[in-house]
């Protein structure tokens, strides 16, 4: 019998046997994996293994050849589709730790469950699996995305090419060492610069098939600072551009703390806000994540500051609604 060889990489170190087995077996079962186990089907180190036993750097897992030609017919159809559905990613910064991107505008970070390609997540595989696939240190690891974007904010969005990079940003997001700043375009004027802290919880109103989110004195907190940069008129209303720093990374939560502090996003109608109604304007509203800025000396090499141009449509609104210096 023929067996095919795999080593563990720095990022499988302590991670459990059949999880790491689930990645190359992905339509078998947990319990068809242990009796493969049992059968000395697939071994460690030439060894026969637990299934809770833990894998250890450079250990060898061997698995019978004849298993792994079950998922190749449907491997090759997913990449297929990968290649058809593919869109090119906008890299912005990429080390072996992190891959930043400027995230289009409309398009969802986590993809719908049975649908092939049509999320970032899914777009970042697809690009991972192409670039490192013979130079991986990891036989389990996957990319995903180490903070959150709604499907109609745009800007900087970051994911995970290591264990090491998904575990130092999102300890530096908690501990606010890295700072995420957005700038958005909202209604009326806001006259000075605003600290906010409000708690927030779901709603149980689905609108257009989401739930947004309100404040609840038993929510969670959300902290977010406001400051404007310049005013404009769009329709005949005041609007204001907005520079956003937040502490705390809620769902919505520039979008529903705006709009809880009498300045919702122009456009954005879930929320309360006018609806943006010349046709020349494809978005709802505007909300771009435009900088990151990471500590000095950090262990990931990462530069202090990652920050990009507003995109094109976002530049035409501000010019649309004569804003004047807006300070960018």
């Amino acid at each position: 019998m023929e067996f095919i060889d795999f080593k563990a990489g720095k990022d499988d170190d302590g991670r459990r046997l059949d999880r790491v087995l689930r990645i190359f077996l992905k339509e078998t079962g947990l319990g068809e994996i242990y009796k493969l186990l049992r059968k000395g089907l697939i071994k460690v180190n030439q060894k026969k293994a637990k299934p809770d036993s833990h894998v250890n750097e450079g250990d060898v897992i061997s698995i019978a050849e004849f298993l792994l030609d079950k998922t190749t017919s449907q491997n090759k159809a997913e990449n297929l589709t990968d290649k058809k559905n593919q869109t090119e990613l906008n890299i912005v910064f990429e080390n072996e730790h992190l891959l930043i991107i400027n995230k289009p505008y409309g398009i969802s970070v986590h993809g719908s469950s049975g649908k092939e390609n049509d999320g970032l997540d899914k777009q970042v595989l697809a690009y991972y699996q192409k670039k490192y696939s013979s130079n991986k240190n990891s036989l389990s690891f996957r990319p995903g995305p180490l903070h959150r974007l709604d499907r109609n904010t745009t800007g900087l969005l970051v994911f995970s090419l290591s264990l090491e990079g998904a575990k130092w940003f999102s300890e530096g997001i908690k501990n606010h060492i890295i700072q995420k700043k957005y700038l958005g375009l909202v209604q009326g004027r806001l006259e000075e610069k605003q600290s906010w802290e409000d708690r927030l919880s779901a709603s149980d109103k689905e609108d257009e098939s989401f739930h947004t989110v309100i404040k609840d004195d038993e929510g969670v907190l959300a902290q977010t600072i406001a400051c404007p940069l310049a005013y404009g008129k769009m329709n005949d209303k005041d609007v204001s551009l907005v520079e956003f720093a937040i502490k705390t990374g809620r769902k919505h939560q520039i979008r529903v703390q705006s709009s809880i502090h009498n300045h919702p996003l122009a456009g954005d109608t879930a929320y309360g806000a006018f609806k943006i109604t010349d046709k020349n304007w494809k978005r709802e509203y505007f909300l771009e994540a435009y900088s990151l800025s990471f500590p000095p000396d950090n262990p990931l090499k990462m530069p202090q500051e990652i920050k990009i141009k507003l995109s094109p449509d976002f530049r035409t609104i501000i010019d649309y609604c004569e804003i004047k210096n807006p300070g960018l």
